[in-house]
């Protein structure tokens, strides 16, 4: 007889499925109130409704673990579970009958009927079904010894029976309370009236104000079945409705939610009906226990516990969760994460939180420590013993790490791990360096999830078939503040205004990055001080004594991490400089940087800018950092210092910035400590160098000017550089000065560009002379940035002098001695002093047309200058006629988009509307630009 071909019974036990000739476990449905054995749980066929690749939770709110193991072997077990035949499709499905054998081939299934239907008169009470049930039980399984009666009940004959060979009760939408159950007549009486059931000797049982003791008696025996004596064997988990059909449940000891209502609840259409996905991972669960005796030992091989300061992270922990619940089905193994960032982020302190807190979901939970070789054969030997695997005493322990016997052991125990066996977590902690062959030693296998801490941004790779990562930056100030107060051991909520101040200071002045505050943390909490005291001394004290305090190692072993700010990057810088030195020397030389952000073009800037340093200044940098500039075709060859960006960004030392000018950007703390490693070399002076030659390409006109603005925050002290070099270097303070200044000046940083030049002037005149050209410029080039302060007396003062020893060492009509009476002339003006502008206007003008000619650049300014200063004075119809001429000028000359054209042109319109708002018609005011 096919399972089809049985017929269910209405009262007592119906077999469905012999479960072989050795079955494991016996699994009896029993419907409720009101219900049948066969329709209860049938219904027609249905579509699966979420992908098996990638599932969403059914219910967002879990009771314990069950639900996400649940979930995760669900994507696992989806495929291989059998098909409908197209014989059922639209067909009944009875699922205990039609599926569930092909799914547990070795579990007899059973049904369990009883008379409870609405309206009935039977005056059977709960004890008489409850009687009736171990009564067919006890004949199935040849109980023969089973005395069952009302007053056994008081002792412990049966109890010990059913508790000994009962592992558990899985509840569709039916209440409990563990063993607090003094709702449970209420909750069931509820069902009940759902299911419109009138029995009245059932409904009493139910009532718990004419309780009878029926129901009190159940409560007691449930309850001795959970306590202590159960010794851990029995289990209870409870698939609860969400869709509302009258009142619902409360409260669950372990619980699934389910998006359907209390009827429908135990009705799966198929295979693939994720309803049904979930209860077959239960009972996997169930036998899985059941196969491993009462007395299942739970590995958790983790050395070191998390922090007592641990601040959680709430995006993180989230997006943790969420990627270990991403099959890769090609992988190695199925679910993977690598958590990576730079050292002292916080990557370890997240697994280890993680891994504490699931100790019920996985068996066993394995730390590897893949700082080295040597740390990862330790490991598993410490793995091996957790988990009761023989170590071979005559085992070679210099052999090679793939041929170790203890790390060969647990691999092939993990990955020997069959469906019906606990899913195991691994942590390989601190794999920065995965050159030297770690990958040997990753686990593989079907039951399994890793998680990777890394400080390389290509960890993930170690997972062949895919892996998930997270990348772990600093902390919000929020968290950072936390994690300080936490490590103080004040409540957040309670301390004072001031205290949170200092400890958010605190946090920003480490950069919050949490293993910084961590031990600041440790070092203000061992302050005898109160907190606010402890805390502004240890602001004074980072001020004036930073290296110190980030250096001191005196919290080593007292704390769950051996790392201080200063060893946290070690690893990586030595894997980093392994094959070359020109990514640690490039970290180096970043680390000199003023800005926040280093943007590419920087690079390119200095390149090309070497070639127009003078005096052989661009020798002064150092052949391995000039290799970062070549120039190949009158372009920046960018190739070296892109390779070693970017092994730099890889393992989070460095951090890529995106925009029309990307560039780098580097934590505080990364920086202080690159700096601290190489103090001796000339690094300051050669940074000033390459920005001097950046800031001598981006003042060519040919570059994009608003760089600028960018490369003027890197420029460094110019005095600080040549007090701690002097020697030789001081011939080249005053082109240094002039280019800093010029590039100060035209981003508008006036009194950065007066410092300058007063110092390149009075140097000048020092070595030069006063009345030397290049003192000269200078002091021209101190006016403008006076002038351009308002400091009209100053530039005056000093334009006269110009002027005046320009005409004595050029001669009258040079374009300098021009320049310079222009320049007096607009300063002139500048303070009202018209008639004298004038004078100085006209005779720029005249000797201008003279000398350079009636269409010179030049001469053109002049020409607008005088049409303003008349304009100015009132004669409106004379700076008309001149403006007239000039525009028409600068249009043949320079083109009507030049600056100075439509500076012009704009003058010319806005007096000839002046002109005719006040009638005052002149035959200039009439013409109009060709």
């Amino acid at each position: 007889m096919t399972n089809h071909e049985i017929r269910v019974v209405d009262t007592g036990i119906t077999c469905l499925h012999t479960g072989g000739d050795d079955p494991k476990a016996d699994l009896v449905f029993v419907h409720g109130l009101g219900g049948h054995p066969q329709k209860t749980w049938s219904t027609e066929p249905c579509e699966p409704k979420t992908s098996a690749e990638r599932r969403v939770p059914i219910g967002k709110r879990i009771g314990n673990r069950l639900l996400r193991r649940a979930n995760r072997v669900a994507a696992e077990n989806c495929e291989s579970l059998p098909a409908v035949s197209d014989s059922s499709i639209n067909q009944e499905v009875f699922w205990p009958r039609d599926l569930l054998p092909e799914t547990v081939k070795d579990v007899r299934v059973m049904t369990f009927g009883y008379y409870s239907s609405p309206g009935g008169s039977s005056q059977d009470n709960l004890y008489t079904l409850s009687k009736s049930l171990l009564g067919k039980l006890a004949n199935e399984r040849a109980y023969a010894a089973l005395k069952i009666s009302q007053d056994s009940t008081s002792g412990d004959a049966w109890l010990k029976t059913i508790r000994d060979s009962t592992r558990g009760v899985i509840f569709f939408g039916t209440p409990h309370s563990g063993s607090d159950m003094a709702n449970w007549g209420e909750l069931l009486r509820r069902i009940a009236g759902i299911f419109a059931v009138t029995n009245s000797t059932l409904l009493a049982a139910l009532n718990s104000e004419n309780d009878n003791g029926q129901l009190e008696e159940l409560r007691k025996n449930f309850s001795r079945m959970l306590g202590q004596s159960s010794d851990g064997k029995f289990r209870v988990f409870s698939f609860r409705e969400t869709k509302p059909l009258g009142n619902g449940p409360m409260e669950w000891a372990s619980d699934l939610t389910v998006p359907e209502n209390h009827r429908d609840i135990c009705k799966f259409g198929g295979p693939k009906d994720p309803k049904y996905i979930d209860f077959v991972n239960e009972l996997q669960r169930f036998l899985r226990e059941i196969g491993e005796g009462a007395g299942v030992k739970r590995h958790y091989a983790v050395p070191v516990e998390s922090v007592q300061s641990y601040t959680e992270r709430s995006k993180l922990w989230e997006e943790l969760e969420e990627k270990l619940q991403i099959r890769h089905g090609k992988a190695s193994v199925p679910y993977a994460v690598a958590i990576h960032g730079f050292g002292g982020a916080g990557k370890s302190q997240l697994a280890l939180k993680y891994a504490e807190s699931k100790k019920d979901r996985y068996n066993p939970i394995l730390w590897i420590d893949a700082t080295d070789e040597e740390a990862v054969r330790s490991s598993f030997r410490r793995c091996a013993a957790e988990l009761g695997l023989s170590d071979d005493q005559n085992e070679n322990r210099t052999s090679a790490l793939a041929d170790n016997g203890a790390l060969q052991r647990v691999l092939r125990w993990l990955r020997d791990r069959k469906e019906m066996d606990d899913e195991w977590l691994v942590i390989v902690d601190n794999a920065d360096d995965v050159s030297w062959g770690i990958k040997e030693a990753i686990p593989k296998g079907a039951r399994g999830s890793i998680i990777i801490t890394s400080q390389d941004n290509r960890s993930h790779m170690l997972i062949p078939g895919g892996c998930e990562h997270i990348e772990v930056g600093v902390m919000s100030p929020q968290e950072g503040t936390t994690l300080l107060l936490q490590r103080l051991d004040l409540d957040k909520e309670a301390v004072t205004e001031t205290i949170r101040m200092c400890c958010a200071k605190v946090a920003d002045e480490l950069g919050y990055l949490p293993l910084a505050i961590d031990l600041a943390g440790a070092y203000i909490g061992n302050d005898s001080a109160p907190p606010e005291i402890a805390l502004k001394q240890y602001l004074e004290d980072y001020t004036t004594h930073r290296d110190e305090l980030l250096k001191k190692d005196e919290f080593q072993g007292l704390m769950g991490t051996k790392k201080t700010v200063w060893t946290v990057w070690d690893t990586t810088l030595q894997r980093i400089a392994k094959d070359t030195i020109q990514p640690r020397l490039l970290l180096r030389f970043l680390a000199q940087f003023k800005g926040t952000i280093i943007q590419d073009e920087m690079f390119g800037l200095a390149a090309l800018g070497t070639l127009l340093l003078d005096n052989g200044l661009a020798d002064e940098i150092p052949i391995e950092l000039r290799r970062f500039l070549p120039v190949n075709g009158g372009k920046w060859d960018s190739f070296l210092y892109r390779q070693c960006r970017d092994l730099l960004v890889r393992y989070g030392l460095l951090q890529r910035v995106e925009g029309d000018w990307a560039g780098v950007t580097m934590h505080k703390l990364v920086q202080w400590r690159a700096v601290q490693s190489e103090q001796s070399e000339s690094w300051a002076w050669w940074y000033m160098v390459y920005i001097l030659a950046a800031c001598c390409q981006v003042t060519e006109e040919k570059h994009h000017p608003e760089f600028r603005r960018h490369l003027v925050v890197h420029l460094p002290a110019v005095d600080g550089v040549f007090s701690d070099m002097g020697g030789d270097t001081e011939r080249y303070r005053d082109f240094v000065g002039c280019t800093f200044g010029r590039v100060y000046y035209d981003e508008g940083r006036w009194e950065e560009a007066e410092k300058l030049e007063v110092q390149v002037m009075e140097t000048s005149k020092r070595k030069l002379g006063a009345d030397h050209p290049s003192t000269l410029t200078i002091m021209a080039n101190l006016a403008s940035t006076y002038r351009n302060q308002g400091r009209w007396e100053e530039a005056e003062k000093l334009e006269v002098q110009v002027m005046e020893m320009s005409r004595t060492k050029l001669g009258a009509d040079h374009p300098d001695t021009l320049t310079s009476m222009n320049n007096l002339a607009s300063t002139l003006w500048n303070q009202g002093r018209w008639e004298e502008a004038e004078k100085l206007n006209v005779q720029v003008m005249e000797m201008s047309r003279t000398k350079l000619g009636a269409d010179h650049p030049f001469t053109l300014t002049s020409m607008a200058n005088l049409a303003f200063t008349w304009k100015t004075q009132g004669r409106l119809g004379d700076a008309l006629d001149l403006i007239h001429e000039c525009c028409s000028l600068q249009t043949r000359v320079l083109g009507p988009e030049h600056p100075d054209t439509i500076s012009s042109i704009s003058g010319l319109r806005d007096w000839q509307r002046e002109q005719d708002l006040h009638g005052a018609s002149t035959t200039t005011s009439t013409r109009t630009l060709e």
